[in-house]
């Protein structure tokens, strides 16, 4: 993934966390208490993954940071080439049934794809090559980063399995992806897969369609023009790279992909399935699991709501019982249904714990906080969870007593390396069976006796080195489970826990898993794939033809073969994390401003070191005045809460003469974070002097204004939108800021001012349509020299946050913000929006994308008065709205808009109607 270095260190990393660093040949490896062994390996990894990879692509400028981080329990990795090269892997493994799970050595995988990331993007050839050696790392000079995202993510994805040998080229339920769109007629087309797309493969689009497009290329025309084109596009200006392909290939990139899809079409068979669709909803449907009862629970997430879980009745019907995020399987006990789900930890990582709900109401209440546990399954006496415990460099099973209440869980199977998921009880109770890795080793169905707390047998299917999802018939004599042999894509098998029989489910559709046995035996239920996404699929149980494969036999655990640690000369370096090294400048970018036939040239820089504790960015510039304009600004976010300070000093023309605005702001934040709800509060002391200096005919008139003052603010939010929504579709948000700016503290006069802002968004038909409601008010008060203004007109957008400008709050569509101000000021807004068309189309690689248009009938109206509140302070309009959402540079979305509105204005000057046009949604 790549990803640009945010300077938040404590929205990124725990501040209890404490980073050593091993310094190598060529890498500083950042890691924190009771990573010690996974640094040391990930150490040896890196030097080894860069001896090759760097023979093909070169080496990169400068060292590279790589941060490794226990506080997630989804496996992840990003990169990024600026300021400094800059690699960040969380330790936990994926399960063998993750789309990233086809892999030995989570470390070796995730380390590939990232560096491959800094040796493409951190290259600059011609012109730019020359430019950089005078401006240093300008992410502008670096033009591959400007490249579609799917030539960035498909070359690290197709080098992932080419350094590797696995990872998701080879990987049969990747594969598949690509293969059930093109035969659904949704194989991408250019313009839809370099963008950032919503629908169905959704973010895996670039992953996907880059990895086999990369693949296709380098069966056909050597890997080695792969390099080729990546020193081709560092040469050629941002967004114009897709003409490197006709040097490279002697054919343009539209003839290219236009091949690619044909050979996808050449590579496709038929398929024989028996098999019925139960749900369609696409996307992600994940976890079945039956209730006695015979209702039927899976976990479901798409671009249409909340993640969530559903039921699906015995008669068919399917509704939420309950949201849900993240998490893996579920378990019904008794009339209760026991699930995992993930959760912000002291708002920063990412992990999960275990959840008890009512499985007809759904109301839901939480069994452990801080366990990093998931995948739960209760006995069948409903006495017990057995679940996964997630650890730097394992992860684990343990038990907990279902109506335990704050009691410590009991390891069951714990070994350095070696990795469980998806554990089921046997019918009787006596069994476990999971899914079990270790690292540098295939994954296997364990078969573990609880009582004894060891594992008595181990189950394959033949030629597969990625089993998952298990799960027992009624009678406990056979194991269900999903299987991936070679680059086949997952199918059902059966095992025979005694008999030593492994059968293959033969009439079903490859790419199941996940299977599930009915109450009454006579049906099977399966996780498969369509060309929408995922959804659940049953077979009866005896029209299933299982076709015999082979005996089980026991997995030998392999280990790495990892050679020894490349270091250097004067041997391991393990010091205190240092901040210091990296917060150098490492680019400059030139200023050059002309305002009134006056020009002014200076320079800016900014810098942020690895883990982003410290960020600064200062800039200057010269002109024919006496004096710079020039600012400095610093963050220190080592812990919570973040502090931040700026300066500045700069002049501009005013009225014939000019203004020197002089500024100091320094202050805390800190957010509260959780994916339902999310406050944050900040303080900060605001310093500003305005100069203003007027010629006249005798001499210059001066005149200043000082102010000083504290200011505090709160916010507070659900609101929520998801992939296909055209705006925040659900939730509420809240706002209050304060100022005071006493005289005592320096200011021309003493005054204050307050601001408050809500909103509320409900859904509204049709599917997607928002009433969003919105209402803002802002008062001030104070000596008449010093005292704010606010107006309440204006077209927007205004943003929800901390501000104290003339049009903090100010909407009233058709007006100015100018036209009515005061000291008090009200505002009243109703967006009834609905959607019009859900586009996704651009034109080739040009980085414009639109995504959907939609329109919004409106109605404003405020008023804002000083001293007495009249009727000719009013203002209201009401009028229609056309957006689109758009998508720039392949992915930074925002929305166009233009709308009439016919004004009501008490006064007169200002009625019939008036268009207006902005960036982004009113609120």
């Amino acid at each position: 993934m790549l990803f640009t270095i945010p300077a938040f260190a404590s929205e990124r990393y725990d501040p209890r966390l404490k980073f050593r660093t091993i310094a190598t040949l060529n890498f500083d490896i950042h890691f924190h208490q009771g990573e010690d062994s996974q640094a040391r390996r990930l150490a040896t990894i890196a030097e080894q993954v860069a001896s090759e990879l760097e023979p093909r692509f070169g080496r990169p400028r400068g060292r590279v940071h790589v941060i490794l981080v226990n506080q997630d329990d989804a496996s992840n990795g990003w990169a990024t080439p600026f300021p400094i090269n800059v690699i960040e892997i969380v330790a936990a493994a994926p399960s063998a049934a993750s789309l990233i799970g086809n892999t030995d050595d989570w470390l070796r995988l995730v380390f590939t794809h990232e560096y491959t990331h800094i040796l493409h993007l951190d290259r600059s050839r011609g012109i730019f090559g020359g430019l950089r050696r005078v401006f240093g790392r300008h992410p502008v000079l670096m033009p591959n980063i400007f490249v579609p995202t799917w030539q960035i993510e498909g070359l690290a994805t197709y080098a992932e399995s080419a350094v590797t040998g696995r990872g998701r080229v080879p990987a049969g339920d990747f594969r598949l992806l690509l293969d059930r769109g093109a035969a659904g007629g949704r194989f991408a087309s250019l313009d839809r897969a370099s963008s950032a797309r919503v629908a169905w493969p959704s973010g895996h689009t670039p992953y996907l369609y880059g990895a086999y497009f990369h693949q296709y290329l380098a069966e056909r025309y050597g890997e080695s023009s792969l390099v080729q084109l990546a020193d081709a596009t560092a040469g050629r200006v941002p967004y114009l790279g897709s003409r490197a392909y006709r040097n490279v290939f002697d054919r343009s990139l539209g003839e290219l992909w236009t091949a690619f899809e044909r050979d996808t079409d050449a590579r496709l068979s038929e398929v024989t399935d028996a098999a019925t669709r139960l749900t369609h909803h696409g996307f992600a449907v994940s976890a079945p699991v039956f209730a006695a009862d015979g209702r039927l629970y899976y976990a479901l997430s798409d671009p249409h709501g909340f993640p969530a879980v559903m039921v699906r009745e015995p008669d068919g019907e399917t509704r939420q019982l309950t949201r849900r995020v993240g998490g893996g399987q579920l378990s019904a006990t008794g009339d209760r249904l026991v699930f995992d789900q993930a959760e912000f930890v002291r708002s920063i990582g990412v992990q999960g714990d275990l959840f008890v709900a009512d499985r007809v109401t759904g109301e839901s209440r939480r069994l452990t906080r801080e366990m990093r546990a998931g995948d739960p399954d209760v006995s069948p006496d409903g006495q017990t969870i057995v679940f996964t415990v997630q650890e730097a460099d394992r992860r684990s099973l343990a038990t907990l007593p279902l109506a335990a209440t704050g009691e410590a869980p009991q390891l069951l199977m714990t070994d350095a390396g070696d990795h469980y998921a998806s554990p089921r009880w046997s019918p009787d109770g006596r069994y476990i069976a999971a899914e079990l890795r270790h690292t540098g080793g295939p994954s296997t169905i364990a078969v573990i006796d609880y009582a004894r707390r060891a594992i008595v047998a181990t189950i394959n299917a033949p030629g597969s080195h990625r089993h998952a999802t298990p799960s027992w018939t009624r009678d406990g004599r056979w194991i269900l489970f999903a299987a991936e042999a070679g680059d086949e894509p997952f199918r059902i098998y059966l095992a025979h826990l005694e008999g030593g029989r492994v059968r293959v489910l033969a009439n079903a559709a490859r790419g199941g898993r996940s299977p599930v046995q009915s109450p009454d035996g006579r049906t099977l239920v399966f996780v498969g794939l369509t060309a929408g996404g995922y959804d659940l699929f049953s077979i009866d149980w005896d029209r299933a033809e299982w076709i015999d494969t082979m005996e089980p036999s026991a997995s030998g655990v392999t280990q790495s073969t990892l050679g020894p640690m490349a270091i250097d000369p004067g041997g391991p370096r393990i010091a205190e994390y240092n901040p210091w090294r990296t917060l150098a400048p490492r680019f400059w970018t030139p200023i050059v401003e002309i305002d009134d036939d006056e020009t002014s040239i200076g320079g800016a820089t900014s810098g942020v070191d690895a883990l982003g504790r410290h960020a600064y960015a200062v800039g200057a510039a010269w002109s024919t005045r006496a004096r710079p304009d020039w600012y400095v600004s610093y963050a220190y976010d080592r812990w919570r809460p973040t502090f931040f300070a700026g300066i500045s000093d700069e002049t501009d023309p005013w009225r014939g003469g000019t203004v020197r605005s002089r500024e100091v702001n320094a202050g805390l934040t800190v957010p509260f974070r959780t994916f339902r709800r999310t406050q944050r509060v900040f303080g900060s002391f605001h310093a500003s002097t305005d100069e203003f200096v007027r010629a006249a005919s005798d001499a210059p008139v001066t005149v200043t204004i000082d102010r000083r003052a504290l200011r505090g603010g709160w916010s507070f939010t659900t609101a929520r939108s998801y992939g296909f929504s055209i705006s925040t579709e659900d939730g509420v948000s809240a706002s209050l800021s304060t100022e005071w700016s006493p005289e005592g503290l320096g200011s021309s006069g003493t005054s204050s001012a307050a601001i408050a802002d809500v909103r509320a968004f409900l859904p509204a038909f049709p599917l997607h349509g928002v009433f969003a409601l919105r209402a803002a008010g802002a008062s001030a008060w104070g000596d008449e020299n010093a005292v704010r203004q606010f107006g309440a007109g204006g077209s927007g957008p205004r943003f929800a946050g901390a501000s104290f400008d003339r049009d903090a709050i100010g909407l009233i569509r058709g007006f100015e913000t100018g036209d009515v101000a005061g000291t008090r000021t009200v505002v009243l807004n109703a967006d009834y929006r609905v959607p019009l068309a859900w586009i996704e189309r651009g034109a080739g690689t040009w980085p414009f994308f639109l995504r959907s248009v939609h329109g919004a009938l409106f109605a404003d109206a405020g008023a804002a008065w000083t001293t007495r509140y009249a009727r000719d302070r009013r203002r209201a309009s009401v009028g229609l709205e056309l957006s689109a959402d758009v998508v720039v540079g392949y992915s930074v979305p925002f929305t166009l808009a233009s709308g009439i509105a016919w004004r009501h204005d008490p006064t007169g000057r200002a009625t019939g109607a008036a268009f207006f046009a902005r960036v982004g949604r009113a609120f």
